[in-house]
């Protein structure tokens, strides 16, 4: 047998005994973890609510930079078309001659 199989074998059945004791003391062990990590789960419910509010609030700002800087762009193609209408067809040329050439 090589050594990784047996270090393998072996974990097996270290987890297999922990499974055994851990089904031997179920209740014991819900006690323990619900009275000592009570804290801790407090304290991950606060981060877990902090950081909502904080992708809340990141994500209004970016609402209002996208309505900001959409609204400059139709003042502009309203002042100045012709540049815009320019843009878009080379833009289309590039896109054309990119997806029709052959490989």
């Amino acid at each position: 047998m090589t050594q990784t199989a047996a270090s393998t074998e072996k974990l097996d059945e270290a987890l297999a005994h922990l499974n055994e004791a851990a089904k031997e003391r179920r209740e014991e062990l819900n006690k323990l973890l619900t009275e000592k990590y009570t804290d801790l789960k407090s304290a991950l419910g606060g981060a877990v609510g902090a950081s909502a509010g904080w992708v809340k609030e990141q994500g209004k700002e970016v609402g209002d930079t996208a309505k900001l800087a959409a609204s400059s762009v139709d003042r502009s193609a309203h002042m100045h078309p012709w540049y815009y209408v320019g843009g878009a067809a080379v833009g289309a040329l590039i896109l054309g001659f990119l997806l029709g050439r052959h490989r």
